[in-house]
């Protein structure tokens, strides 16, 4: 069981025993590597072919089940690296045999996990051979780890740790930049020319790493000899680079411990290992200056919500599908492009919901709080917003219109989760004022406007003075004959009569409002033959 960084660079170190053990005599499948996904099964073929050197031993990495089935029938090979879900695919074409499997590496345990592979590894196992060496890899051990340990390799040795080294290792202070495997190139040459050092170490591990650094600063600055590529640093050293993540605190003391400043350069996947190399120091991210500026924002709820999330939240899947975009941009461009995607959804959102009249609305789609601070005590409605996206629990998109008076506020927001928004945030303080916060039901200024407006025009309706036209039927005199018109509206056969005339389909009704001198409803022509006269 070997708990090593998830770096490509650290594979030599399980792979060299499993691969010395091989018979190359044999032309059958004798290893078999399961990884997480098609990148790493590739990098760990790549470092296989580099450990197998002259050696006659066919390696095979499975990226894709088509192709890798025709390859596993021209090549039959003695190693095979794939992710568990190809794998079971050229298990079932029956393009794949396990019967003769020697040995079984499994990199990296806790990412296997993370990416819900767990079926798909036990399917596998299952056709593995009993006897088969087993060797496990892991980033970190998690419980899920120590139970699949346990399971395919139980009481396994542990053979190396990420965070070995004598005990009371003392912190280290780490900035990072989140990169993926290909991009670190670029990265370095970025993290150069941004802190410009009088001197600088550069961490490598491997010897295809050293080739492409020294190249890299030939080309950028031929003669600079303040910038050096190896292992271990000079005492007094400004800066260490770690291109490679060490794979122990010994390893990082070596290269890092005389540096005034140490900054990695990792793939996401990578941070549990560094945090716990650095031994409790200060793990913090480091943005670059040429891609940070393009990315700040000032949105208030935006950050609100970032913060909360990262806070609260443990990345696993997130993080690995966002790993491959790396390779061209940098992280914080990332993020700002997932926040340009969110901004479009609200403001669709938004959009799509002022588009639809108040009255056509579903009704329990979106809730109304009254909120007992307004302008006089100084809130803004992105106080409003931090209030309740951070006491309340909920993100700004379930936040609607935030309508700002001078001593009270009202607030949309969704009604699945007003009533936990209630709960959360009535009694706290905004901006220094305890907040009183409950359901909105009266109806705001322009809905009573409006009931004005329709009450003043139609007088059978509500009155002026508020008065409802069920309590005053009295008032008005006795009714007519049933289903008949009504002369006293202001459009005589036209008016209330004639409505009732209609809900109860008596056409006569509205003859007798024609006759009474209102204006004849063609409406009342088409559904009643009788009420249709010839001229005079």
């Amino acid at each position: 069981m070997y708990v090593m960084p998830h770096d490509w660079a650290s594979m030599a170190q399980f792979l060299e025993p499993l691969i010395e053990r091989l018979d190359a005599e044999r032309p059958e499948l004798q290893l078999l590597v399961v990884t997480p996904d098609s990148d790493t099964a590739a990098a760990a073929a790549a470092a296989a072919v580099r450990l197998a050197g002259d050696r006659a031993i066919q390696i095979v990495a499975a990226t894709s089940a088509p192709r890798a089935a025709r390859l596993v029938r021209l090549r039959r090979p003695q190693i095979l690296a794939g992710d568990p879900s190809t794998l079971v695919a050229l298990l079932r074409s029956a393009a794949l045999k396990l019967e003769p499997v020697r040995a079984i590496c499994i990199a990296w345990v806790d990412e296997l996990l993370t990416r819900g592979e767990t079926s798909s590894l036990e399917a596998l196992m299952i056709e593995v051979p009993k006897e088969a060496t087993r060797t496990m890899v892991a980033s970190e051990i998690t419980p899920g780890v120590e139970e699949l340990v346990e399971r395919y390799a139980r009481r396994a040795r542990r053979v190396a740790s990420a965070g070995a080294g004598a005990e009371g290792s003392a912190p280290i202070a780490i900035e990072y930049v989140a990169v993926s495997y290909h991009a670190r190139l670029d990265a370095l040459r970025r993290a150069l020319d941004e802190t410009d050092p009088a001197s600088a170490l550069i961490f490598v591990r491997e010897n295809d790493a050293e080739r492409e650094v020294r190249d890299m600063l030939r080309a950028s600055g031929p003669g600079d000899e303040s910038v050096h590529v190896g292992r271990a640093a000079s005492p007094g050293i400004e800066l260490a680079i770690l291109f490679d993540l060490p794979a122990s605190r010994e390893e990082l003391r070596e290269a890092a411990g005389a540096a005034k400043r140490t900054i990695a350069l990792v793939q996401p996947r990578q941070l549990a290992s560094l945090r716990a190399l650095a031994a409790g120091g200060n793990v913090k991210p480091l943005t670059l200056a040429q891609s940070g500026e393009r990315a700040r924002n000032d949105d208030a709820r935006v950050r609100v919500d970032v913060r909360r999330v990262l806070d609260d939240a443990h990345f696993g899947r997130e993080l690995l599908s966002l790993e491959p975009l790396l390779e061209d941009y940098d992280g914080i461009e990332i993020a700002a492009a997932l926040l340009q995607m969110l901004e479009r959804e609200r403001h669709a959102h938004r959009s799509a919901l002022a588009a639809v009249p108040v009255s056509q609305r579903d009704p329990g789609s979106m809730a109304k709080l009254f909120v007992g601070v307004g302008s006089r005590d100084g809130v803004r409605a992105s106080d409003l917003v931090g209030a309740i996206a951070n006491q309340g629990g909920v993100s700004s998109g379930e936040i609607g219109r935030v309508d700002v008076r001078e001593s009270h506020s009202v607030v949309e927001i969704s009604a699945t989760v007003a009533e936990t928004v209630i709960e959360k945030v009535n009694g706290t303080e905004i901006k220094g004022r305890r907040a009183v916060v409950r359901l909105d039901k009266q109806p705001s200024g322009e809905g009573r406007r409006e009931s004005r407006g329709r009450d003043e025009r139609r007088p059978s309706g509500r009155g002026r003075d508020g008065g409802d036209s069920r309590d005053s039927r009295d008032s008005r005199g006795p009714r007519g004959p049933r289903g008949g018109g009504d002369a006293r509206g202001p459009r005589g056969g036209g008016g209330r009569g004639d409505a009732r005339g209609d809900a109860r389909g008596d056409a006569r009704g509205d003859a007798r409002g024609d006759a009474r001198g209102g204006p004849r409803r063609e409406r009342s022509d088409r559904s009643s033959p009788s009420s249709r006269r010839p001229p005079k």
